[in-house]
């Protein structure tokens, strides 16, 4: 079969980068894979997440391209629909897929995919789910949305993803063959709002582990791009402030980079933390930090899934996070394979992790629990979901 997904790129720092490497890696196998990716600012880096060599990238910039006339019109009625809404209509809806998908891009990708004769396209995130449901009928492939965040995140956060755009799911998200979710609790908003049904299938792990953390070491640990607002790294400092005055002898690395870097580390200062937040930046062997910590932490204000909690789960350490759509869809026993915490109380969230430093035997009792839950996200179930949904299209 030949599967074609469409996304921005694969090849900058990211969760959708990554599990979009394993998917397409992994579905390779047994199909003709190609990945399209519209932004040409990234060099093709197949090591950056072991991208299989069977998996064909093309990167073509144009399919975006919009003349002049057309993108300084797109761009002022985005800002105009962005604060009043006003295209956010079914009754002018026409409106708003133009300022948001001209005709000229709809036409442009509709005989691209054509000539390419491909069996399936997949769009990848928000905008290229839409964009196939939109020109959906005009295609001679069988069109997938896959969804990489939550629904709250997408169309409830001011100003962010695809505020204001709610009419667009509503009308085009039903015209594509398949929509794919992270969690029921995606699932039951899109029946419950849009009258859509979907699809659930969790994102694979991009590892696995033989070894296991022994959960011994005095060692925090956060994995995530530096993203202060998404990922909550505000939250994690203050938090880990109140746990190092009760505990001074644990350390917090965190593992990642993004551009709140400096905010971040400004932060670290503001409450003298200079000496206990380690702060690793990327790297190529993560495994090896998580299988070196004893308690992950996730203080995203969101998260569509949260991939870096399977991961730690896998290597088998106990997780605390904020009870939000990703978090506690994965951590589906609160308190016997995961902790989770009222989204936002900083306070209860530090409490919570001193009382696992404090108490060795729930501390490994979770990282058992975590272990066993860590197999649900097995790439080879992941991949027989999508196997099936995809043979039946």
């Amino acid at each position: 079969m030949k599967i074609c997904f469409i996304t921005t790129t694969i090849f900058n720092l990211g969760g959708v980068q990554r599990v979009l490497s394993v998917l397409a890696s992994e579905l390779s196998k047994n199909n003709k894979i190609d990945i399209i990716c519209t932004n040409n600012d990234f060099e093709i880096n197949r090591d950056m997440y072991d991208l299989n060599f069977d998996v064909n990238i093309k990167i073509n910039s144009q399919l975006l391209n919009k003349k002049f006339t057309n993108k300084v019109i797109c761009k002022v009625f985005q800002k105009v629909n962005l604060s009043t809404g006003i295209f956010n209509n079914l009754t002018i809806n026409d409106i708003a897929t133009y300022i948001y998908y001209p005709n000229e891009i709809q036409n442009r990708f509709i005989d691209y995919f054509n000539t390419q004769n491909y069996d399936v396209v997949i769009g990848v995130e928000g905008y290229y789910s839409l964009l196939l449901g939109i020109i959906n009928d005009k295609l001679n492939a069988k069109t997938i949305g896959w969804q990489h965040n939550s629904y709250d995140a997408y169309l409830n956060n001011k100003d962010k993803y695809y505020w204001k755009q709610d009419k667009l799911f509503e009308k085009y998200i039903p015209k594509l063959n398949k929509y794919i979710v992270l969690t029921n609790d995606d699932k039951v908003k899109y029946k419950e709002n849009f009258g859509i049904d979907c699809e659930v299938i969790y994102n694979p792990l991009s590892f696995e582990s033989h070894i296991k953390s022994t959960c011994n070491e005095k060692n925090i640990i956060f994995v995530g791009r530096l993203i202060e607002q998404q990922k909550g790294l505000d939250f994690l400092i203050e938090a880990f402030n109140i746990v190092h005055k009760a505990k001074e002898d644990w350390i917090l690395d965190i593992v990642g980079d993004g551009p709140d870097r400096e905010k971040l580390i400004n932060n670290i200062k503001k409450y003298n933390l200079q000496n206990n937040v380690i702060l690793i930046g990327q790297s190529d062997n993560v495994k090896k930090h998580y299988l070196e910590s004893s308690i992950f932490v996730s203080t995203s204000r969101w998260e569509g899934f949260g991939l870096a909690i399977t991961e730690a789960m896998e290597c088998g350490l106990p997780v605390v996070a904020f009870d939000n759509s990703g978090p506690k869809e994965i951590i589906n026993k609160p308190n016997l394979n995961g902790i989770l915490v009222e989204n936002h109380n900083v306070t209860q969230l530090a409490n919570e992790i001193i009382k696992l430093i404090e108490d060795d035997e729930k501390r490994k009792s979770i990282s058992l629990q975590s272990i066993e839950r860590a197999q649900d996200f097995n790439v080879d179930n992941i991949i027989k979901q999508w196997t099936e949904i995809i043979e039946k299209l």
